[in-house]
C-alpha cells in the first residue's frame, strides 16, 4: 500500500474538477488530481475513441449512458456546445454565475459558428430552412470551438479533436500542472476517509495496488455516475438517487437527392423554443449513423454505402430525475410516461422537419434513449448545500451530480462557472 499527502485532493478532471484544480493551483495551493482514466493521446480524433475514452453503459431498463473516462473527462467526447446555466440555479438556489459565465466566454472565445462554416452545407441548410417553414427556428449554437483551427468538414468532435480547435478541460488540467499541481492517472477512488465528522483523505486503486492519500480537503468531480458511487461507499446518505441523463433520440434518414449532412458538423444548429421539455437540432451523417449502431439498429448498418445521402437530427429530452445508481455502478433509468410523451412530441417535430427537407419518410430510423449528461445524484439540497459541502466537513462535490434536476442543456459552461465560483470562495477562508 502506498501513502501520499496533499492539502487538497480533486477527484476527476472534467469541467468541474479541472477548473477547481487550476484555480487552487494558480493560488499556490498544494493540489493532487486523481483521474480514473488515462491521458489518452493516440485515439483522439478517430473512431478508436469509442474503445478507449468512452464508457458506455446501459440501465436495467435499456437507456444508454455515455461518459468519458480520460483526462478531461466527458469534455474530450462532447460536441463543444455552450449553454448558459439553467435559470433555476439563480432563481431557486440563489447561485448567480453571471460573472463567471461572462469571464469564461471571454477567456475561451465562446461564440456561435461563423456563417462561412455552414453556408456551403446543403443538408443542414435545408433542415434549417425546413424548420423555419414549419414555424421552428434552428439557430447557430454557441460553441467552445476556435473557428481558426476547426475544419468545417471534420465532424469528429465526439471522438476528440486532433486539431485542438475544441476546448476541453485537459487545457485546465495541464495549466494546473504548470502551476505546481500533481496528477495520478489510472487512479480509481473507492471511498473517502473521515475522522470525527471531517474528511481526512481517500482510498484508491491503481495498477500498482492500493493508494491512500491523506488530505484536509477532498473535492469530488467524478461526474453523475462516479461521484455517487464514491459517496455511497463512504456512507453518505441520499447519494445515488434522482438520476437524470438528458437522453437523446437520434434520427437518420436518406435524402431524396444527394443533399445529406455528410461532412457537416453535428449539433451546430438547434431549436430552443421548447427548452425545459426538449431541444432539437442537426446531426452529421456519420454520428447519426453511429447512433443507430449504438442502439443496435443493426439492419441499418447495411446502408453504410449511402452515408453521403444520410440526414441526421437529434432531440434532447429534459427528463425527470427518477433514476438511481447503486454503489457497484448498477444503473436504473427508465422513461416515465411524461418523458415518453415529451420525447414523442420532439421526435414528431424533428421528423416533420426532415421530411420537409427532402428525407424519404420510410427510411427514417430513430435511436432512442442515448444519455449524455448524467446528473442529479448528489444534488444541492439533498446531498450537498449551496456551498457544495456534504455532511462531512471539507468533503465537497462539484460536477453535474449536484444539479437538483435536468436543465435539458449541455452543462459544461455551468460547471466551469460553478467551479470558478466555488474555488474562489475556498480561497477566501482557511481550511479547517
Amino acid at each position: 500500500m502506498q501513502t501520499l499527502q496533499a492539502d487538497t485532493v480533486v477527484v476527476g478532471t472534467g469541467p468541474g474538477g479541472a477548473t477547481i484544480a487550476r484555480e487552487l493551483a494558480r493560488a499556490g495551493e498544494d493540489v493532487l488530481m486523481l483521474e480514473k482514466g488515462r491521458d489518452h493521446q493516440v485515439p483522439i480524433g478517430s473512431i478508436l475513441a469509442y474503445a478507449t475514452m468512452y464508457d458506455i453503459r446501459k440501465s436495467k431498463e435499456g437507456v444508454l449512458i455515455r461518459r468519458g473516462i480520460t483526462t478531461g473527462g466527458s469534455t474530450m467526447i462532447y460536441s463543444g456546445n455552450s449553454y448558459d446555466p439553467p435559470a433555476f440555479l439563480k432563481k431557486e438556489l440563489k447561485i448567480d454565475l453571471a460573472k463567471e459565465v461572462k469571464e469564461t466566454k471571454k477567456e475561451l472565445g465562446i461564440q456561435p459558428i461563423p456563417r462561412n462554416y455552414y453556408e456551403n452545407w446543403p443538408g443542414t441548410t435545408r433542415l434549417v430552412a425546413a424548420a423555419d417553414e414549419l414555424g421552428y427556428s434552428m439557430e447557430p449554437q454557441e460553441r467552445f470551438i476556435d473557428p481558426d483551427l476547426c475544419d468545417p468538414s471534420c465532424d469528429r468532435c465526439l471522438f476528440g479533436c486532433k486539431r485542438g480547435a475544441k476546448w476541453t478541460s485537459r487545457e485546465y488540467v495541464y495549466d494546473a500542472l504548470v502551476h505546481g499541481a500533481r496528477i495520478i492517472t489510472q487512479c480509481d477512488v473507492q471511498k473517502v476517509i473521515t475522522s470525527g465528522g471531517e474528511v481526512s483523505g481517500v482510498v484508491a486503486q491503481t495498477p500498482q495496488g492500493t493508494l491512500v492519500v491523506n488530505a484536509g480537503r477532498v473535492i469530488l468531480g467524478a461526474g453523475g455516475l462516479g461521484t455517487p458511487m464514491i459517496l455511497q461507499r463512504s456512507g453518505i446518505k441520499g447519494a445515488g438517487t434522482h438520476f437524470f441523463t438528458d437522453p437523446m433520440s437520434v434520427m437518420v434518414g436518406l435524402s431524396s437527392d444527394s443533399a445529406g449532412t455528410w461532412h457537416e458538423i453535428t449539433y451546430t444548429f438547434a431549436d430552443e423554443s421548447h427548452v425545459g421539455e426538449f431541444v432539437m437540432g442537426n446531426v452529421g451523417a456519420v454520428n447519426a449513423f453511429m447512433a443507430q449502431i449504438a442502439a443496435l439498429h443493426l439492419p441499418y448498418a447495411r446502408r453504410i454505402a449511402q452515408l453521403p445521402k444520410m440526414v441526421g437530427m437529434f432531440v434532447k429530452l429534459c427528463d425527470e430525475p427518477t433514476g438511481s445508481i447503486e454503489p457497484d455502478g448498477t444503473l436504473h433509468k427508465a422513461f416515465t410516461p411524461k418523458d415518453e410523451e415529451t420525447m414523442a412530441k420532439g421526435v414528431d417535430a424533428a421528423k416533420s422537419i426532415m421530411v420537409k427537407a427532402g428525407v424519404i419518410p420510410g427510411t427514417i430510423s430513430v435511436a432512442k434513449g442515448i444519455g449524455g449528461h448524467p446528473g442529479g445524484t448528489a444534488a444541492i439540497g439533498r446531498v450537498v448545500g449551496t456551498d457544495l459541502m456534504t455532511e462531512i466537513k471539507n468533503l465537497y462535490v462539484c460536477d453535474n451530480s449536484v444539479m437538483p434536476r435536468s436543465g435539458g442543456i449541455p452543462p459544461v459552461l455551468t460547471l466551469i462557472a460553478l467551479g470558478k465560483r466555488f474555488a474562489r470562495s475556498l480561497q477566501k477562508k482557511p481550511s479547517a
